[in-house]
């Protein structure tokens, strides 16, 4: 059936014009192959087996249809896992069956500062990416349901936005391995909302972002009631040198986890810097010095939350591969790197790069070395709508990660292709 499906609106994927309506469908088939040997974090042999495979499939198709200022979009995404079985790494962010992640309205051009207004459910990418983005890599999707509003003014594009972020279900483990489907929906106690925005050049991005959250009978929260500001800001220099430095900080309160056991609200103070400085070496080859570092906690019993909770960011494109492999989250971490990107031509890109990874906090006496990494990636595009992937990382792990039942050094390996349409 749904090669069927497939082969029908494929047959479509092209533009309709009919008396001013514009109507287009498009969308994407992926499927990737994954293998891990020892896995990165500590573990027990009961709990997660030594190599882990996994073979992930995803499906988009969306709709598009534009009539004078309305246009109105409709995607589905259908996101499966196979081969691993009972991994506990395995989650709705690589499961979620037959989808719909986007389904909106827009009115366009209200006026000579209001751009447009939005109402339904979207995907969303601001800036880098880094406090809220539509998956790449990863296997599922990012969703919320809301309104937003585009403005500009003065050279700058503003998005204000009130919304209510998408909960992917189902939630326990056997249903997730078993590519079971059940409905997502939002909740009324879980809020994002703000403004974001971006100068004409796109050298400065300022995310102001608010997530309020309390516990419900249908939701279980950290009652996240948390304020991030972001300042990002490139610069190209010298005619072919670039840099670029994020600043995130984040305070509020929460609690320590999501039991409802945990009654106890803590102030939060943490904070985010990303930054690197590179340089354009040829025609096709950008090498750069890269830098990340987030907060972190070594003292879960005191009064203060310093752990960085990137909301509902990506990590892919700092910290290596996600998925199966899992990388490293976006909090308590040092890591300074360098990466080497090279066209070789039209159709084949490279990417090299080495991360050294330390934890930015300890308890007294604890290890802190995560270890080095590197990473490598090769694409190509075989044909206009065909590319295929070839990539992988290789973790000599540190004192802070020899420990559990595999402490070997982490091998990854993956293998790919995406037909676009």
């Amino acid at each position: 059936m749904a090669s069927v499906l497939l082969v029908a609106i494929t047959s479509l994927a092209m533009p309709i014009n009919a008396e001013g309506l514009n109507v287009n469908v498009s969308g994407s088939v992926r499927a990737r192959y994954e293998t891990l040997n020892n896995p990165i974090f500590p573990t027990r042999e009961d709990i997660r087996p030594q190599t882990n495979e996994r073979l992930s499939t995803r499906i988009r198709l969306k709709g598009e249809a534009v009539y004078q200022n309305w246009q109105a979009v409709a995607e589905i995404e259908d996101s499966r896992a196979y081969l691993d079985e009972n991994d506990p790494t395995l989650t709705s962010s690589q499961v979620n069956t037959l989808e719909p992640i986007q389904f909106y309205i827009t009115y366009k051009g209200i006026s000579k500062y209001l751009d447009g207004v939005t109402i339904g459910r979207v995907t969303l990418d601001h800036g880098s990416r880094r406090l809220i983005g539509r998956t790449r890599f990863r296997n599922a999707t990012n969703t919320f349901e809301g309104a937003l509003v585009d403005a500009n003014w003065s050279g700058w594009h503003f998005r204000g936005f009130y919304l209510l972020p998408v909960s992917r279900f189902p939630l326990d483990a056997a249903s997730i391995d078993d590519n079971k489907r059940a409905f997502d929906k939002s909740f009324s106690n879980r809020k994002f909302f703000g403004v974001y925005a971006e100068s004409q050049d796109n050298a400065w991005k300022i995310h102001s972002y608010w997530l309020k959250e309390s516990d419900s009978h249908e939701l279980a929260t950290k009652d996240r009631d948390l304020y991030t500001l972001s300042v990002d800001y490139s610069k190209t220099f010298l005619t072919k040198w670039k840099y670029n430095v994020e600043a995130i900080g984040q305070t509020g309160q929460a609690r320590q986890s999501a039991s409802t056991l945990d009654i106890d609200d803590k102030d939060v103070t943490a904070w985010m810097v990303h930054g690197h400085v590179g340089k354009q070496i040829s025609d096709s080859t950008f090498v750069r010095a890269e830098i990340d570092a987030a907060s972190g906690d070594d003292n879960s019993s005191d009064n203060t939350i310093r752990a960085f909770d990137s909301l509902y960011g990506l990590r892919r494109f700092d910290f290596g591969p996600t998925d199966a492999y899992q990388s490293f989250p976006r909090s308590n971490i040092l890591a300074p790197g360098l990466r080497i990107v090279t066209n070789l031509n039209a159709a084949h890109a490279v990417m090299a790069g080495y991360k050294g990874l330390w934890l930015h906090r300890v308890a007294e006496g604890e290890d802190d070395f995560l270890g080095h990494q590197f990473e490598f990636r090769w694409r190509y595009k075989a044909l206009a709508p065909l590319a295929l992937e070839l990539g992988g990382a290789y973790l000599v792990k540190g004192k802070a990660l020899e420990t559990g039942a595999y402490p070997g050094n982490a091998m990854y390996a993956y293998t790919g292709f995406i037909y676009s349409f």
